[in-house]
């Protein structure tokens, strides 16, 4: 009889303990689709366009990190990345722990993220609440890479 008991409560703590963790909708690997620069009411299309190349971006856990090349005219340009990040809402942060630009090194810098179906948008710089800097910032478009 003890043993039925004790083998009753066993078999709820093992079905328990096998259920998966919710995973971010981030969680996975990216494809850099654009990158826009907007200057108040312009824009101009840097990639793919002034450059050409690829670039994946990815998320685990706690991590990011990317990984690209970059061609412009006759120049080539590596780009590699990767930290930690925090997000709360749309507002994204990613502590840089390494990247090819050395001036990243260190930094917190503070984005505007979206996600919506399979595509990511990412938004740099932004003002304390999250919204982008008018005069100057970034658009990133990714889709998720199958």
């Amino acid at each position: 009889m003890k043993k039925i008991l004790l083998l009753c409560l066993i078999i709820p703590m093992l079905i328990g303990s096998c259920t998966q963790e919710k995973t971010s909708p981030m969680e996975g690997a990216w494809k850099l689709a654009y990158e826009y620069e907007v200057k108040g009411e312009s824009s101009t299309l840097l990639f793919p366009g002034v450059s050409q190349g690829s670039e994946i971006k990815m998320w685990s856990g706690d991590r990011w990190a990317l990984v690209g090349v970059f061609f412009e005219d006759s120049t080539i340009t590596d780009n590699f990345g990767g930290g930690k990040f925090t997000i709360e809402g749309t507002n994204y942060q990613e502590i840089v722990g390494y990247h090819s630009a050395k001036q990243y090194l260190g930094q917190t810098v503070k984005l505007y993220l979206e996600i919506k179906n399979d595509t990511l948008t990412q938004i740099w710089p932004v003002d304390e609440q999250g919204v982008p800097v008018a005069s100057l910032h970034y658009m990133e478009k990714w889709v998720r890479f199958e």
